[in-house]
Formats: C-alpha cells, sequence, structure tokens
C-alpha cells in the first residue's frame, strides 16, 4: 500500500509548496477552531494517482498529525491495523453511508491489534476519542475524514450526540473542497486514452518536475518524455502542457501536487 501524503504538521505549513496549500491550511485551521478538536485526517483512494507500484493500492491522506507521529506510523506500519485506512481500502459497510460517524474509541468490534494502535494514539497524545464520518461528492467519490478529541470518558457521549451535526457538516464541506470534482467514472475513461508513461509524465509534471528531471525519474530520454506530454496534451484536447495538467488534475487522472512523502 502507498501513501500520497499531504502534512500540515500540527496544523502548520507542511514541508510542500503550492497554490492551495494556504487556504487548506486556513481550512483545518478554522475546523480545528470550530470544533476544538486535537487533529483531522481525511483519507481516500487515489485511482489512479500517478505512478503505480504493481497492484498495490493508493490512498491520499492530508493530516495535521506531529511529524514524530507520521514517522512511527510509518515505521510500524500501522496502516495494517489503522481503522481509518481499513474503513476506505475495504468494502464500505451498509452503514457507512455519506454522514455516518463511528467512534472508533468505543467499538467492540475491532481487532486487539487496532485496539492496541488507539491505545498508543493516545499515549502519544493525539486525543482519547477518536471519530470518524464518511463522505461522498456529487460524483460518488468516497473519502473518511478522522477528527480526534481529548474528552473525558463520561462525557464523550453527550458530546457526540452534541457535534454530530456539525461533524458531518465539516466533513462535507472538507471533503468536498479537496475532492468535488473527483469523478470517478469520467476519470477512469479519461485513464484509458492515456497510456501508463503519459500518466507519469503528468504525475511529475504536476510536481514542477522539468523534462530532464521527469526522464531521470522514468529512466527514459528528455526528449521522450516531451513526447508522452504532447501525446497527453492532443488526447485530452488542451492548448498546451499547464492546461494539460490542470485538466489531469480535475479530472481526478493524477492528485494534487502537494505530496510530501511516499511510504510503503
Amino acid at each position: 500500500m502507498y501513501f500520497d501524503l499531504a502534512h500540515f504538521p500540527e496544523f502548520q505549513q507542511g514541508l510542500f509548496s503550492g497554490n492551495g496549500t494556504g487556504d487548506t491550511l486556513q481550512m483545518l485551521v478554522q475546523i480545528r477552531q470550530q470544533l476544538s478538536c486535537r487533529h483531522i485526517t481525511h483519507i481516500g483512494h487515489s485511482a489512479p494517482a500517478g505512478p503505480q507500484q504493481g497492484s498495490a493500492p493508493e490512498i491520499s491522506v492530508l493530516t495535521t498529525l506531529p511529524m514524530n507521529w507520521v514517522l512511527r506510523y510509518s515505521a510500524k506500519n500501522y496502516y495494517k491495523v489503522d481503522p481509518l485506512v481499513q474503513g476506505i481500502t475495504v468494502s464500505p459497510r451498509p452503514a457507512d453511508a455519506p454522514g455516518t460517524i463511528r467512534n472508533l474509541s468505543a467499538e467492540t468490534g475491532l481487532e486487539a491489534q487496532s485496539k492496541q494502535f488507539l491505545r498508543d494514539c493516545e499515549l502519544r497524545g493525539l486525543g482519547n476519542l477518536f471519530l470518524t464520518v464518511d463522505a461522498c461528492n456529487s460524483y460518488g467519490f468516497r473519502g473518511i475524514t478522522e477528527f480526534t478529541f481529548h474528552i473525558e470518558t463520561s462525557e464523550q457521549t453527550a458530546f457526540i450526540d452534541r457535534t454530530r451535526k456539525r461533524l458531518a457538516a465539516v466533513a462535507t464541506r472538507l471533503h468536498n473542497t479537496l475532492h468535488g470534482n473527483r469523478n470517478p467514472v469520467l476519470a477512469a475513461a479519461v485513464e484509458n486514452l492515456l497510456t501508463k508513461r503519459e500518466i507519469d509524465c503528468l504525475y511529475w509534471a504536476a510536481n514542477g518536475k522539468t523534462d530532464g528531471e521527469i526522464g531521470e525519474i522514468l529512466n527514459i530520454a528528455r526528449w521522450t518524455v516531451v513526447t508522452y506530454l504532447q501525446n497527453a496534451k492532443n488526447k485530452l484536447g488542451c492548448s498546451n502542457r499547464t492546461s494539460t495538467v490542470a485538466t489531469a488534475l480535475a479530472l481526478g487522472v493524477i492528485q494534487m501536487p502537494v505530496i510530501t512523502n511516499r511510504f510503503k
């Protein structure tokens, strides 16, 4: 499994730059102020998201979790037991309709390793209440947002009841801001028009790489990169490289270029 990680550690500017990062960070800070939450994580399928490695699934993650926790998460392969990741990588249960709120902290059906993972989260100061909210855009592209809080155990039920509507509204807003234009059906159709190499070149072009740098990454000649990007431009009916990348991003063929790390 591979993660495309857009990281705003502790609600601060991340290790990447881009036109939309300031607005995204401002939105995350506003959400924290509105809900008084500890951290926010949004997760969804990348499908497709650029260079593919075998059949391993790729998911996009936007998070405010501390850098030391992200490194610990990667080192311990916590994605294997993280209920949030499991919620997006397995077929959704009938109850997980848009707006459905799950209290991971109180779920009795979690495996022992998942419970230990949540316990580790709590011990590391990430909170003691982990709530996830399903969301879906108008094209059926699904995502899950996790909000972490520190609430006294005796007050958690009342807190959830009191904030349920706000949580659902905020999760929907966040998902639509990040993926409101994602159309999986259209993206799949467009993807079939493009070759894997064309998608790879678009992916790295969106991340600001030059033709020469893309050639080095993909181990192909610079002029081959130019040819691939020209073919993609013609297939998507665009007038230049910039509009081709923008179109691919808008259709969801490639992800937003805010990736700071990719790990198994």
